[in-house]
């Protein structure tokens, strides 16, 4: 049976009594068919299909591409991480944190944890579906080694706690108990893998988003995680072939509609205005992700005549494998560098001045120890 999309799609409130004035959200089961009113989101998927197909097409055919993943994958991370309150920088997701300050080190970790995720999900979709199972672990991973996380990495949460709302006060709420967190996800598992509903995946991955973001299953790390999800959802599903995709760019730009659209389905019912909203970030984030391998293009090109047109026979061989080399990555040292290319000390830093020369490298003038060179405009294409 086809039911309105904003039929009951925000659920109901109800009030607990563990602490006046909040109220726990049960949400409407979502594992049925939806139809909806609006148009334009007819529109909308239809453009943003247009936009993943050509992405995905550009990066097939994109020379080299693996090698720029890892500064794809760092900009989701930080992006997210921006959303979440929390800044952070390349520069975070690249050098080992050596300060004695457990607030930076804590933080560092966070983003490391959560590039590994991301890069052992990546990789497990290549050999299996995408499952609750997956998404377990790649919490379990954003959790590891970090004080007061790490006890509840992967678990499904057995209580729940009071989150504020920043709109309004009155709306104070917590997510479902334990009892129908088990029924809601099970209705969403059945709602991901039910093709008889003959709906679009876009519009899946829509409503996924918002019942993940609505129960919270895990006691931290929900909106990371459900982030996360969604570049698993459009690699299992083959829009795009790798992790390129970066989604919390959009919702970091556009934080207060994001959450604020959120609300409007608990309080309005009104998921329409959702599906929109998470339909017009894919187009935006698919445009993105092309015109910045474009500009990656052109850059690599660039870099490519400075080395051929200003460098030795002898010295370009290894200048064109430092250049591969910091491409995935980006900060390193002379001592990285005789390391990754097994030169002598005195051969890497040779090679090294003659990169900062021609203008290809700067020195990092946060580094708290060694000297530590990057490659400036390429890391400025994926900076936000």
């Amino acid at each position: 049976m086809s039911v309105n999309v904003n039929k009951k799609t925000g659920g109901d409130f109800v009030y607990q009594s563990f602490k006046e004035g909040y109220k726990s959200i049960t949400p409407s089961l979502i594992n049925r068919s939806f139809e909806w009113n609006d148009k334009q989101i007819n529109i909308l998927l239809e453009a943003a299909m247009l936009e993943l197909g050509e992405l995905n097409a550009y990066s097939k055919f994109f020379p080299g591409i693996d090698k720029h993943v890892p500064l794809f994958v760092a900009q989701e991370v930080i992006a997210s991480n921006l959303i979440e309150g929390n800044k952070s920088d390349l520069y975070q997701a690249f050098v080992p944190d050596i300060s004695q300050s457990f607030k930076s080190q804590y933080a560092q970790k966070e983003i490391a944890n959560h590039i590994k995720a991301i890069r052992w999900g990546v990789n497990e979709l290549q050999k299996f579906p995408l499952s609750v199972r997956l998404i377990k672990e790649a919490h379990k991973i954003l959790c590891a080694d970090l004080p007061a996380k790490e006890e509840f990495g992967g678990k499904i949460r057995s209580f729940f706690q009071a989150h504020e709302n920043p709109f309004k006060e009155e709306s104070n709420y917590t997510p479902p108990n334990k009892h129908e967190l088990k029924i809601l996800i099970n209705d969403g598992k059945k709602f991901w893998r039910n093709d008889d509903l003959e709906l679009p995946q876009l519009i899946k991955m829509a409503i996924s988003l918002y019942q993940f973001e609505n129960i919270l299953p895990f006691l931290d790390g929900n909106g990371r995680t459900a982030r996360t999800l969604i570049l698993f959802e459009i690699i299992s599903l083959k829009f795009v072939a790798r992790p390129i995709f970066c989604l919390s760019i959009f919702f970091e730009k556009n934080r207060l509609e994001y959450y604020h659209r959120l609300n409007l389905i608990r309080t309005k019912n009104d998921i329409e205005q959702w599906i929109r909203f998470f339909l017009a970030g894919i187009k935006e984030t698919a445009i993105h992700s092309k015109d910045l391998l474009g500009n990656v293009e052109s850059l690599t090109k660039h870099y490519e005549s400075v080395i051929e047109d200003n460098m030795g026979k002898k010295r370009k061989q290894s200048a064109k494998q430092l250049l591969s080399e910091f491409y995935s990555n980006p900060f390193m040292s002379v001592s990285d560098v005789k390391d990754k290319l097994q030169l002598s000390f005195q051969s890497a830093n040779l090679l090294v001045k003659e990169f900062e020369t021609h203008g290809l490298l700067k020195e990092y003038a946060g580094a708290r120890r060694n000297r530590v060179f990057y490659l400036w405009e390429y890391l400025k294409l994926f900076e936000l």
